[in-house]
This record gives C-alpha cells, structure tokens and sequence, in this order.
C-alpha cells in the first residue's frame, strides 16, 4: 500500500483553543458551542468533521461518475452531525449526508453512486461500525418517468 497523501495538524486549548496545519497554511480558534455550555462565535471541531466528511465523500461520489462516465452535471452534499451522550455518560456522534446530484441521472442510479462511494470514501470506512451515518441521494432534476 503507497501513501499518497499525509499532513500533520497542531491543537493546543481543546474545544476552546486553536487548530493549525504544520506548514501554517490552515489556522483556526475553536469555541465550545453554547449547546454545550460555551460561548459560540466560532468553529468546533464537530463542524470541521462534518464539514471534511462531507467534502470527502461527495469527491467519492464525482469519482465514481466520472469514471463510469455517468451524466452527473453538479453535486453538492449536505451533513448533519449529531452529538449525543450515552447512557454511560459517553459522547457519540451520528452523520447524515444528502447529496443532492444534478444531471439525467434517476434515482436508482443515484442511489447506487451513494452506495458505491460508501465504500471507497476513506471517512466512511473510518467511522464504518462505530458511528451512526446515513446517506441520501436527491435529484435536484429528476427524470421524467
């Protein structure tokens, strides 16, 4: 197996501090949400993560109809990330992503492209039996049956 891609980030203050990439090109400060009893005003990290997921798996949808040469015009994802606490008092997260999918696709083949990028989507196979994501495809031009 070849690595094709790596990077380092830098933390320093948890949930209320900051993130930073090594090189210095990626630099944030962070705040609790006030869902959870912080201040707001700024990015957490569950938004970065939805945010990344999001990004990662819609690639992985674009590279499939790319390669299978699918009439996929446009793309975009959408996610919502949950965070609950478990009755023994630990922090889980669950993700939903829709992409919605402009082109003459139909849903069966929309769907499929969902399912397909499931399983080549490195964040997907990450989280694979140990986090709660659901994923749907909406066509934003649905064929006319």
């Amino acid at each position: 197996m070849d690595i094709v891609y790596k990077t380092t980030m830098l933390t320093q203050g948890g949930r209320s501090g900051q993130v930073q990439s090594e090189d210095g090109r990626f630099k944030l400060k962070l705040a609790v949400p006030t869902e959870m009893g912080g201040p707001g005003g700024a990015p957490n990290p569950e938004q970065l993560f939805a945010g990344a997921f999001a990004a990662c798996f819609e690639h992985s949808v674009r590279h499939i109809a790319r390669a299978d040469k699918l009439p996929l015009r446009g793309c975009y994802a959408e996610a919502t990330l949950s965070m609950y606490v478990t009755f023994e008092g630990a922090y889980r997260m669950a993700l939903s992503l829709t992409l919605f999918m402009a082109g003459t696709l139909d849903q069966a083949t929309a769907d499929n492209l969902v399912e397909r990028a499931r399983g080549i989507c490195p964040y997907a196979d990450a989280v694979k039996n140990n986090m709660t994501l659901n994923v749907k495809a909406v066509l934003d031009t649905p064929v006319a049956a």
